[in-house]
This record gives C-alpha cells, sequence and structure tokens, in this order.
C-alpha cells in the first residue's frame, strides 16, 4: 500500500470481513508514511458532499467560513493541494469505513482527483470498508471512479497455522513464560473464531480469565468451549470464511406444478446450504443468474403438492425464521437468536414496520416480511423475495415459492417490516423548518431525480418543500411535503440505492 501511494493514481482500495484488522493496517501504514506527507483522516463517512469538504478541510487545517459554499470549498482544497505540491508534500485523504458512503458523496471525491499534474494525482485517496464497497463501486453510476482504482487489497481471515504463530506472537511479546495454548485448544479457537483477529482477542483473554479463575497456567479445552459460547454468541458471523471469496448462492428455477394448485411453484436451496450458514456477499447479494436447474419434486398429485404446502407453511410459524432470511439478503448471516431488530443497529440498517398495498411494496423495492394466514386463519411468515407483473415470489422456511397475486392478496392483511439504511444513520422524518446535513443530504437527491441544477441548501425552505411534493406526486404518494420514512424508503428505491431489491435478477 506504501508503494501504491507513491505511484501517479487517484484511487487505493483496501477491503476486508469485520475485525480482520483493517484498522489496524490503516494506521500502521500512516506511522510509516514519510514526513513531508500531510495526511488527512476521515473515520466518520456518514457524511453529505458539502460536510465531506467540510471536514477534509478540518483535517488539513485549512480556514473556512461557515456558509461557505461548494465552490468555495473546493477551490480552498485546490489551492492547497497546489500549494503542496509545490513544497514537495504529498496529500492523503483516508477514508475508514467507507461503505458507508452515498454514490453522491463518492462522485465528490473523484472530482477531488481530478487536479493533476502531468504525471501525478495531487490528491492520494485510499477507501477502507467492509466488502459491501467492493459491491458499492460496482453501481454504473460510479464507473468512472472504479476506473481510477489503480491498487486494490483484500484483508483474508488466518488459517489455521496463521491462528497459532498469531497466538504465540500476541504471547511472546508479553514475555509469556508458560505454554497457554496447547495445539488442540487453538485449533478449536480458529475454527470457531473463523480466523478473525478480532474474535480471536476476544476469545483468548476470556479463556485465560477462565483459566486463571481456576488457577491454572493452561487453557483447556473446556475452557476454550465455554469462552467460545460467551463471546461468539453475541457476535454476527463473518458471511465469508477463510482463505475463500465470497460466492453467490445458487438457487432453483421454479418448478410449475399442476392442478389446483397450479399457481404456487417451488424452488429450493441446494442441499448443502441447508446444513451451513448461507454466505450472501453484500448488499445487493441476491440470485446468481446462472441458477441450477433441479428435477420437480411433489409435482405429480394434487395431493402431494397440498402436502407439501402445507408442511413448508407449518415450518414458518416462527418471525425468526423469516427475519433470519432477511438478514441474509442484506448480506448478513445472524444465528436464529439474533434475528431480531435489535441487531440491525449494530450493521446500520433500521427496522420499519407498517401498513401498505402491493402496489407500494412495488415501489419501496426492498424484500420485507409479511404475516400470511392459512385456511385455519393461523398465521405464518413469509419474506417477499421478487414481485412481478403475474407471479409474487415468497422465502418460506428458506425456501422459494412462487405464487400469483391473487393468492398471495387473499392471504395477507397489508402489514409488512422491512430493513432499510436511513440517509445519514438517522430514521426520524425530514420537516420544512429544520436544517443541518440531513435537509443538505434531502435536497440533494431530490435535485438528482428531478434533474434539478438548484443550489445546495442546508435548510428546508418553501423550494425544497416544493421538490419534495413533485417527487412525492411522481411516485402517487400522499403529497404531504413531509420526507417520513415510507418517502425516504421511495426515494432510497428510485434512485438506486445498494440494497437487495425485489427484481433480484437485475440488480
Amino acid at each position: 500500500m506504501l508503494s501504491g501511494l507513491t505511484d501517479g493514481g487517484g484511487f487505493g482500495l483496501l477491503t476486508g470481513e469485520v475485525g480482520t484488522g483493517k484498522t489496524t493496517v490503516l494506521r500502521a501504514m500512516i506511522s510509516r508514511l514519510p514526513q513531508q506527507a500531510q495526511v488527512a483522516v476521515i473515520l466518520n463517512p456518514a457524511l453529505s458532499s458539502h460536510d465531506l469538504l467540510a471536514t477534509i478541510c478540518d483535517e488539513l487545517g485549512l480556514s473556512y467560513r461557515d456558509e461557505a459554499s461548494f465552490k468555495q470549498l473546493t477551490d480552498i482544497i485546490y489551492q492547497h493541494l497546489i500549494a503542496n505540491h509545490a513544497a514537495g508534500r504529498q496529500t492523503l485523504l483516508l477514508v475508514d469505513e467507507a461503505q458507508h458512503l452515498m454514490p453522491d458523496v463518492l462522485e465528490q471525491l473523484r472530482l477531488l482527483t481530478n487536479l493533476e499534474t502531468d504525471s501525478r494525482k495531487l490528491l492520494k485517496v485510499v477507501l477502507i470498508g467492509q466488502p459491501e464497497l467492493q459491491q458499492l463501486l460496482q453501481q454504473e453510476r460510479l464507473r468512472q471512479l472504479a476506473q481510477r482504482i489503480t491498487s486494490r487489497y483484500h484483508l483474508l481471515p488466518l488459517t489455521e497455522t496463521e491462528v497459532s504463530e498469531y497466538i504465540h506472537y500476541r504471547l511472546s511479546a508479553v514475555d509469556c513464560l508458560y505454554p497457554v495454548f496447547n495445539a488442540n485448544v487453538i485449533s478449536y479457537i480458529a475454527k470457531q473464531t473463523q480466523g478473525v483477529p478480532r474474535l480471536i482477542n476476544l476469545v483468548c483473554d476470556k479463556s485465560m480469565q477462565l483459566a486463571c479463575q481456576g488457577g491454572t497456567h493452561s487453557v483447556t479445552k473446556t475452557m476454550a468451549i465455554q469462552a467460545c459460547e460467551d463471546i461468539l454468541s453475541w457476535q454476527i458471523p463473518s458471511t465469508a470464511a477463510p482463505r475463500s471469496t465470497a460466492s453467490w448462492l445458487p438457487w432453483t428455477i421454479a418448478a410449475t406444478l399442476c392442478g389446483v394448485m397450479a399457481t404456487v411453484a417451488w424452488q429450493y436451496w441446494p442441499p448443502s446450504s441447508l446444513s451451513q450458514p448461507l454466505k450472501l456477499t453484500t448488499a445487493s447479494a441476491q440470485v446468481s443468474a446462472a441458477a441450477k436447474t433441479i428435477t420437480p419434486v411433489a409435482a405429480t398429485t394434487t395431493t402431494s403438492v397440498e402436502s407439501r404446502l402445507a408442511e413448508v407453511i407449518n415450518d414458518s410459524r416462527q418471525q425468526r425464521n423469516a427475519m433470519q432470511s432477511l438478514y441474509q439478503l442484506w448480506g448478513f448471516d445472524t444465528a436464529l437468536n439474533q434475528a431480531t431488530c435489535a441487531t440491525s443497529s449494530r450493521i446500520a440498517l433500521t427496522c420499519f414496520s407498517g401498513s401498505t398495498t402491493l402496489a407500494r411494496l412495488g415501489l419501496i423495492n426492498r424484500p420485507v416480511i409479511v404475516t400470511l394466514k392459512d385456511g385455519q386463519q393461523q398465521p405464518f411468515y413469509a419474506v417477499v423475495y421478487a414481485i412481478t407483473d403475474d407471479r409474487i415470489e415468497l422465502l418460506l422456511d428458506h425456501q422459494r415459492i412462487s405464487v400469483t397475486p391473487a393468492w398471495f392478496e387473499a392471504r395477507w392483511d397489508g402489514q409488512f417490516s422491512l430493513l432499510w439504511r436511513p440517509p445519514l444513520g438517522d430514521k426520524t422524518t425530514i420537516r420544512f423548518g429544520q436544517s443541518g446535513a440531513r435537509v443538505a443530504w434531502l435536497n440533494q437527491q431530490l435535485n438528482t431525480f428531478l434533474g434539478d441544477n438548484g443550489p445546495q441548501v442546508r435548510y428546508f425552505d418553501q423550494t425544497v418543500l416544493d421538490k419534495l411534493r413533485r417527487f412525492q406526486r411522481s411516485q402517487d404518494i400522499a403529497a404531504d411535503g413531509i420526507a417520513g420514512p415510507m418517502t425516504l424508503m421511495i426515494l432510497d428505491s428510485a434512485l438506486n440505492f445498494p440494497g437487495p431489491t425485489l427484481q433480484p435478477e437485475q440488480a
């Protein structure tokens, strides 16, 4: 990475799963930069484009007026970059947790790198984030930025051998005099933590606490098991296995069934996926286009079809099973006891529940959990996975079923729950008279949608109100001029922000 920072490119990229050491690498790299380099570090990238420029000025020690416009902030930064270049100093911008950057902010970063000499960029930007950052950069609107990334690095979890070397190194660094962990215990810890350094640290620390309480210098297998249970039960499992790249989850193609139940078709997870966690990789990870066809099952008689349908419905009585599937579509494997709304705040998502119509679900364009009623009016839970003109695909008990809209609406009362990513992490409404970064974000997104070249503002005035109502009318929703969760979710969909959609084959 240090070598890559000295070339003429504009962007570097470092990705890795949670806990694999991205921030540690970032700090180590900063400590090794030459003294003539000036570094700006952004640790909280949940910013609007305007706030991004202001933060860069703050990090570089540049003065600006509070009411400074985009152009004024950009000019201040450009002048400083030219001055640094003339003095032989390199200017670096390091952005941690960059997977939270909005597309318009990333585009603003690209524009900052436009200033260059004949041989090099005057600003080098390094983006550090989780694997979904790679998917974010694959959006069509960001193709110009993606082409400027000249160095890409991905941190993998440790292998079992590396876990052993890592643990022994940490112990030797503090002059440990005893063989605390034997090979059998290390092998178990490596398997349970999947080689993630942060989890290794936590489990080893807990294991040694248990050994201390037991009055022994060595950690036994029983202690390691207890430590893993205490620590890992609170963690969201990693979505990528050690030393392997995340792969698309193959799905089967729907088998059209006949007879009375001709409206229902079945699709199954691959048999291997039923015994291990699904490995979805990003917020937009959905169905592989290269689906594998299997022979239709239970399609010979009406009785067998009805029996199989009843069995799947009976296995879908717990809402947490549906919530677990919903998390998987967003790219997160969760244990069943963690498949709750409380978990969403740890991964920058928010739960929302409400009532709507089937047409409005298509506008929101995100997978949702719905409560359906069987023939005895008993509830069961499904995830609406895809919607087309003539079919609705549901996930029931990790199986995929295609039904007609009539079948669905006859069993659905309009209630739904979903996960979404609110702007700048704040799910509250944005109203007339408010000011701040969220108003600036809303104004900018409305300008993008409406093709409006109006000025950037941070105050919700009549102009912003008129634009918001124009957007609401265009989407056939109540033009109340209030950017509540429903309006923000539909705006999110209209601008094609990252995340799973109800058109997975086109995602």
